[in-house]
């Protein structure tokens, strides 16, 4: 009788049929490290890292430029909105936000520059907006707190010419309704992310844009100017471009 039909026995494969097995797969993860190629699903390598070196500054023996002293924002500083009665509440929702645009024009009517400045066409318009005629430049209201104080604030939109618009911030201090900041932009949009107001503008290359950052700044208690920077936005490779790159 064969040894493998013996009664009572068990037939294994002996331990020299399994070292092929173990041999071709150590050779496969060996091609799959000299390759740096993984099987679907599995993570891929991005290559080395860069080392990390500590700034070089150029031309150490060049004085520095002086230091500022005083206050360098002189045009941009909070400013209570006149004409306007006292808020004692201190809720802004109640303050009429095509009345805050008005009291301003009436007080900055001259004003061609500057943030109040305006165009003749849209100031005539300004003075008669209540937000429900269609002619009316004034963008809808926008509430959201950007100070972190639990309180809303105010945020205006002025369309002007040349696709330009007054972007206003309102809150309230002490009662009273001051503006917290005042510039105009031609944006692409504008958002509000967090307590940030984010301005997209046209870079003027294709498929650049500028983003600008405002930011309330508790010790000037303003919406001041973060930083801006220059991102690439809405560039789709060409179906051709992605077919040459296959």
């Amino acid at each position: 009788m064969p040894r493998s039909a013996q009664p009572g026995r068990t037939r294994t494969a002996a331990p020299a049929r399994r070292r092929p097995v173990r041999a071709l797969a150590a050779a496969a993860l060996l091609a799959v490290a000299a390759t740096g190629c993984a099987s679907v699903g599995e993570p891929v390598s991005a290559g080395t890292t860069a080392p990390v070196a500590a700034p070089s500054r150029l031309w150490p023996d060049r004085p520095p430029a002086p230091t500022p002293t005083g206050e360098q924002h002189e045009d941009d500083s909070a400013t209570n909105v006149p004409g306007l009665p006292a808020v004692p509440s201190g809720d802004i929702r109640k303050v009429d936000p095509y009345a805050v645009i008005k009291a301003e024009v009436a007080a900055h009517r001259h004003d061609v520059t500057g943030a109040d400045g305006l165009d003749e066409a849209t100031a005539a318009k300004l003075a008669t907006c209540d937000g429900r005629t269609r002619d009316c430049p004034l963008r809808p209201p926008v509430y959201r707190d950007l100070t972190g104080d639990g309180h809303d604030e105010l945020v205006m939109g002025i369309e002007m010419a040349d696709h330009l618009v007054g972007l206003r911030c309102y809150t309230v201090t002490g009662g009273r309704l001051t503006r917290v900041m005042a510039t105009v932009v031609q944006p692409t949009s504008i958002e509000i992310a967090g307590r940030d107001l984010i301005v997209w503008e046209p870079a003027g290359t294709p498929h650049y844009a500028v983003r600008s950052v405002y930011a309330w700044d508790a010790h000037r208690r303003y919406m001041e100017f973060k930083s801006d920077e220059i991102r690439r936005v809405g560039a789709t490779p060409s179906p051709r471009a992605q077919e040459r790159h296959r």
